[in-house]
């Protein structure tokens, strides 16, 4: 319903000035209909990848106002929207104001996302059982207002807001008593921000000055789901059977952050620009969480069952976040530019933990009965990085149809961790003092002549220090592309790219490579028929080695991927009638092996010079390989819509 009366908010502006300028030529291009699904398989996967339901949609509409001057208060007006409706994916965009006094810009935006793969952290996979307990259902719903007073004055106001809604049901698990339990997850969380500003134009120096103050307040609520509370893995420990009858929790965070953004930009005659940015943004978070559970449970930490937990904790977060720059763009002559910039980027992340846990009913594994046990856990942690980053770039005309661009970046980092003792897992700590420097040299070649496109670049990397056991030591990626258009009704297009990662450092042993090659062809004999075909494959293959916590022995986490599409479709365009067909087939292997079919035919007819009609045929087939657990994971989806185009 919100979403609704914020459509009928948005609208109703246009409905009330449309009697204003009846005798003005106003265009409207609006496409809404119905769209009918049937689903056959797996629900779930199907919603997880496409989640197109049945309803009613407006597909597209835009309409605007453009010289309205009459009503003394709006000038012009302009309302864009595109898949409002049943669709999990919707936008509105409003655009009004006065010629020399405001200018208003406002956008709705609306994102359902659904999870739930049955074979992704499923414990009962092997069991045949799809059903994973780890999935959700959310909604994010956010709008944008910015709002600028005297627009193409010298001295311009700003003034913003924004507001975004995260919410939605959702089922997790959790560990506790030596055993995992499957719990409802409810999340609601909201972010607001308003911003002031002013923006300047004297002469060659131009720019912005933002001020805005974020809040974010978040609430997550959890309880034992239904029938869950045997646990995952039933059993016993000596003889007592783990089971839990009840479990609350609730989680608060609240978090204000003041951000200020700058840029100015100053013209140094016809030749030279300069830009220079600043942003700074300084959180204070505080989170809150209380926890009270019964059953029969186990803690292998105090050496006892026990029959009740209560946990309370509390923390408190500062993170400060700020990045300066200039750059400077010259055109040395024609066909010759240079640009060069450095710039600085700080974080500083600084957190306080208090957690404190009330065991109750405690006894004994020999079933001594003691007083109930309290446990009080306190850490600070604390980290820094702090990054330099210079980088230049030239790109020159060479002779005839040769291009060419080079690049060299480096980036410098300081990074301190201080990790409290009670966080620390691994005897020795895991504190400390890193450096890292990473420089990058990039070029490109470019060839045009005559219908022919020829383009290499290539871009290589090299640290001198790894901190975290993904960062890469070398990296490298080339890149080729061309294009030959003989003639206007014949092009041929190819790219290939590959990219490899390497750290062979003692502890680290990270792999990776990544291969893409893609090829398609469009004929269009006809101005009324064009054809297309396309074909590409994709490669990827990365190990790295990891430790088993149950022995600490290592082993090797390897991810593999190959896949092939192929794909084809024509338009065919003979007016008052319009056809469109797509084809397309992917297959990939590896690490996980699936098939994916999809199609898609559309026809227009227009029944006049102001009204058609549209219908839309939809597939998609989906098929895993893993047959371990059946075809319980496959689906077959088709969507069929019919739709009423007006565009006076």
């Amino acid at each position: 319903m919100k979403t609704n009366r914020f459509l009928l908010a948005a609208l109703l502006p246009a409905l009330l000035l449309s009697g204003v300028a009846v005798a003005q030529d106003v265009p409207l291009d609006v496409e809404l209909g119905y769209r009918w699904t049937d689903v056959s398989g797996n629900e779930e996967m199907y919603r997880n990848q496409v989640n197109e339901r049945e309803g009613f949609q407006i597909r597209a509409l835009s309409y605007g106002l453009g010289d309205i001057r009459g009503t003394n208060a709006i000038d012009h007006f302009r309302i864009d929207a595109a898949d409002l409706g049943i669709g999990p994916n919707g936008m509105l965009r409003v655009e009004a104001g006065r010629t020399g006094y405001w200018k208003l810009n406002a956008a709705y935006r609306h994102s359902e996302h659904y999870s739930n793969y049955p074979t992704i952290a499923n414990p009962f996979l092997e069991k045949g059982v799809l059903d994973s307990q780890h999935r959700f259902d959310r909604k994010r719903d956010s709008v944008d207002v910015d709002l600028e007073i005297l627009p193409g004055k010298a001295i311009r106001p700003l003034i913003g807001y924004s507001y975004s809604k995260y919410s939605g049901p959702g089922l997790t698990t959790y560990h506790v008593g030596q055993d995992e339990f499957a719990l409802n997850h409810d999340l609601n969380d909201k972010e607001t921000e308003f911003r002031l500003g002013v923006a300047f134009d004297a002469g060659p120096v131009s720019g912005q000055v933002l001020q805005g103050w974020r809040q974010y307040r978040g609430t997550e609520t959890s309880s034992l789901a239904a029938g869950a509370g045997a646990g995952n893995y039933p059993g016993t420990i000596l003889n007592v059977p783990i089971t839990l009858s009840s479990l609350t929790r609730t989680s608060t965070t609240d978090v204000d952050t003041p951000v200020t953004t700058a840029v100015v930009t100053a013209k140094l005659g016809t030749a030279v620009r300069l830009t220079g940015t600043y942003v700074r943004a300084n959180s204070e978070g505080e989170d809150d969480q209380k926890e009270n559970l019964s059953g029969s449970l186990v803690s292998y930490e105090i050496q006892r069952y026990f029959a009740t937990l209560a946990e309370t904790s509390s923390a408190t977060s500062e993170a400060l976040y700020w990045r300066g720059g200039i750059r400077a763009d010259v055109h040395i002559s024609s066909g010759f530019d240079v640009s060069a910039g450095y710039s600085r980027r700080s974080r500083d992340l600084d957190g306080y933990s208090l957690v404190s846990d009330l065991y109750g009913g405690v006894m004994t594994f020999p079933a001594i009965d003691p007083p109930d046990i309290q446990t009080i856990i306190e850490s600070r942690t604390r980290m820094e990085r702090v990054e330099d980053i210079f980088d230049v770039r030239a790109s020159l005309k060479i002779l005839g149809p040769f291009s060419i661009r080079v690049g060299y970046t480096d980036n410098s980092a300081d990074i301190t961790v201080a990790n409290d003792a009670s966080e620390v897992v691994i005897p020795g700590g895991q504190g400390g003092s890193y450096k890292r420097k990473v420089q990058t040299v990039d070029a490109g070649l470019l060839f045009k002549l005559s219908g022919i496109t020829l383009g290499v670049d290539y871009v290589t990397a090299t640290a001198d220090n790894a901190v975290v056991r993904t960062d890469y030591l070398d990296r490298d990626r080339l890149r080729l592309r061309g294009a030959w258009e003989p003639v206007k009704w014949l092009r041929i297009g190819a790219t290939a790219e590959t990219v490899d990662a390497t750290n062979d450092d003692p502890g680290y042993g990270y792999d990776g490579s990544w291969n893409t090659y893609a090829g398609d062809l469009e004929v269009s004999p006809w101005q009324w028929l064009r054809f297309r075909v396309g074909a590409g494959r994709f490669e990827g293959d990365t190990s790295i080695p990891y430790r088993i916590p149950q022995s600490w022995t290592t082993a090797t986490s390897a991810y593999t991927e190959s896949g092939d599409t192929l794909e084809g479709g024509f338009t065919f365009n003979l007016k008052p009638f319009t056809i469109e067909a797509l084809l397309r087939h992917f297959e990939n292997e590896g690490s996980f092996p699936y098939e994916l079919e999809k199609a898609r035919v559309r026809a227009d007819l227009e029944l006049s010079k102001i009204v058609g009609i549209a219908a839309e045929w939809d597939l998609d087939d989906y098929t895993e390989k893993n047959r371990s657990y059946g075809t319980g994971a496959d689906y077959r989806a088709n969507r069929y819509g019919l739709y009423l185009r007006i565009h006076p």
